[in-house]
């Protein structure tokens, strides 16, 4: 789709037409599913996710503004947001470990030192607890510092880095079996 195609169908958008709605749903569907599935290990309620994020996008579509940044990027803002709030309202789910001191290796960044094939990382990020692998997209994939993450999910920011520090040593553990493709930084 090009800017000027976009920017028509943003228009249409904004004039609530439903067929503009629709381009625009199909044309990013597929990349903010993607986006919403690293917070949700259930199709449903990463279906559930998009879904309400974009209806957030279509109701605010006015408050878009060209000259702030691209589209995308402020759709995918109200992706991770509306992930977010869903896993605040089942946060009653959720258990959350509160440590109020932790004790970090040196200020160095864990990096995956291999390449791994997307999906397979995703599939190992899957398999962490709801929470920690929340912090873990957070910081590591949308670029949200610990204050930020702690703010998102009403948690301290040492929780937010113990959550971090305890992804790290389970993805070190299943990630060694693997084949390396991609490089990623966590």
């Amino acid at each position: 789709m090009t800017q000027e195609e976009l920017q028509v169908i943003l228009e249409d958008c904004r004039q609530n037409r439903r067929t503009a709605q629709e381009k625009l749903y199909r044309f990013y569907y597929a990349d903010m599913f993607r986006l919403a599935q690293r917070y949700s290990c259930d199709h449903h309620v990463a279906l559930t996710i998009v879904n309400d994020a974009f209806l957030k996008a279509f109701k605010h579509i006015a408050l878009y503004r060209e000259n702030l940044g691209q589209f995308k990027s402020w759709l995918k803002t109200i992706v991770i947001n509306t992930a977010i709030d869903h896993l605040r309202s089942t946060k009653k789910d959720i258990r959350l470990v509160h440590i109020d001191q932790i004790q970090e290796q040196g200020d160095e960044d864990f990096a995956l030192q291999h390449r791994w094939k997307h999906e397979e990382l995703m599939r190992h990020l899957q398999a962490l607890p709801t929470i920690t692998r929340t912090v873990v997209n957070l910081f590591a994939f949308d670029g949200f510092s610990h204050k930020e993450i702690a703010l998102h999910l009403d948690i301290t920011e040492t929780t937010s880095r113990w959550h971090l520090s305890e992804a790290r040593k389970r993805l070190r553990e299943s990630l060694q079996i693997t084949s390396p493709q991609k490089t990623y930084k966590i």
